[in-house]
């Protein structure tokens, strides 16, 4: 395979967001090659911090040239977002190669190819030559899929061949389009199919109307939701896009964090009877997120997201960690390390030896800090950090968990001037997903 999964991997996390921005201009409103090429330029320059890829339909873009395409991309590289160039290349043999060659002068991190001449090896073998990604059409968005990509071969659908052929081949991505005809069920057997590493590219949410909750919640870490003409051609492009990147992002940071704590061994705790809570209440449901840290998978994912999160809203610079001794050092110093940022903490009660410290590490005054822990309960552990942190100089407005118990830390914090950010939240969605009864807690 190529390494497009470690580039999706830095820009998810460089973004915060999984929104794949659809470049395809109409050639009626910008029928001169140049004005489509201006056109994609500025949407680039202005949503790029919304989005994680960028993929420039060719069809939109013909007529601008090595040279309008070699701008695009070197844009897209600026500024840390994956170049897709969707092409759908087939072709026999050496027809095939030329076009990967092509496409790697232009510049492209990935380009989209078709199964139906049969050769996908042969243009995944000249791609990973090149240093190029590859997604294989898979599962085409609205209704297109119905007619020709659910016909049986043998036993089943023919996008099913088309996946088979593409595991053998090593591909790096699937196209797998939002429709109504493929549920949730057939998107969790895709991702079993792909494996982990690849990446689902989904075209379909914007104009087309799509959905990808069902994809958010089957479709595993590594996916891609492309959004074209919704954002590019509306009113305020950046509003719309920045309300887009944030609804998807939140959706699968809340999906996976849940998956992560339900399924890692020791952090979902169903007790007989109630236990108290740091907090002092008192209850049967306890997450200890500390678990997630023994297991290698889950802490990464984990800090991830929680970079992420933190990039999307805070950008990656500017500003240093907080957090309170001791269950919050672990993860506030994979994520500090991960930004190249500094790093605090703060203890509950002054240390009584050395040199007796409440705050160890140093608060710059003016410095703005981002709290990142690992649970917020009523959020008075939290409110203590910004207290402290304040009172030596430190600007905090934002807060980073892991979980929220929904008892009240959102409004405590709220009331102080601080923004509380959780990937996952104690709800009935939760509640459902873990197999729990409400009345549990």
């Amino acid at each position: 395979m190529s390494s497009l999964w470690e580039k999706y991997d830095r820009a998810v996390e460089l973004s915060g967001s999984i929104l794949c921005l659809g470049l395809d201009p109409p050639p009626s409103a910008y029928p001169e090659p140049d004005s489509r090429l201006k056109f994609c330029l500025n949407r680039l320059q202005s949503l790029s911090r919304y989005c994680s890829a960028v993929k420039m339909n060719e069809n939109h873009l013909r007529g601008v040239g090595e040279e309008g395409h070699r701008k695009l991309t070197e844009a897209a590289k600026r500024v840390g977002i994956v170049s897709i160039l969707d092409c759908k290349l087939g072709d026999i043999g050496e027809t095939a190669r030329a076009g990967v060659q092509t496409i790697s002068r232009l510049g492209y991190d990935a380009f989209t190819t078709h199964p139906l001449f049969g050769n996908v090896g042969e243009v995944v073998e000249e791609a990973h030559r090149e240093g190029l990604g590859v997604f294989l059409l898979t599962y085409p968005s609205g209704t297109y899929g119905e007619k020709y990509f659910r016909l049986a071969v043998g036993d089943r659908p023919l996008y099913w061949r088309f996946i088979q052929e593409g595991v053998e081949a090593g591909v790096d991505g699937y196209v797998v389009g939002l429709s109504s005809s493929l549920n949730e069920e057939e998107i969790a057997e895709v991702r079993r199919l792909i494996g982990q590493e690849a990446v689902i590219l989904a075209p379909g949410m914007g104009a087309q109307g799509g959905d990808p909750i069902h994809l958010i919640r089957a479709g595993g870490e590594r996916i891609l939701v492309n959004v074209g003409r919704s954002i590019i051609l509306a009113e305020d492009p950046p509003a719309v896009a920045a309300v887009i990147s944030e609804r998807l992002s939140r959706q699968r940071e809340f999906i996976q964090t849940s998956k992560a704590i339900i399924s890692t061994k020791g952090v979902l705790n169903i007790h007989d009877k109630p236990i108290q809570l740091s907090s002092g209440g008192w209850s049967r449901l306890y997450i200890d997120c500390r678990a997630l840290y023994s297991d290698p998978a889950s802490r990464s994912l984990i800090a991830r997201l929680m970079v992420g999160a933190i990039s999307r809203h805070m950008g990656r610079s500017g500003f240093d960690i907080a957090t309170t001794a001791t269950a919050g050092i672990p993860l506030a110093s994979i994520v500090a390390d991960r930004l190249g940022v500094g790093l605090v903490y703060v203890r509950m009660e002054k240390k009584m030896h050395g040199l007796e410290r409440r705050v160890e590490g140093v608060v710059k005054p003016g410095k703005v800090y981002v709290g990142v822990d690992d649970v917020a309960t009523t959020g008075r552990s939290a409110l203590e950090c910004v207290k402290a942190v304040r009172e030596m100089g430190g600007v905090i407005e934002k807060y980073f968990v892991i979980f929220d118990r929904s008892e009240g830390a959102e409004r405590l914090l709220r009331e102080v001037g601080v923004e509380l950010y959780y990937l996952a939240q104690l709800n009935k969605e939760f509640l459902d997903m873990a197999g729990v009864d409400e009345k549990t807690w």
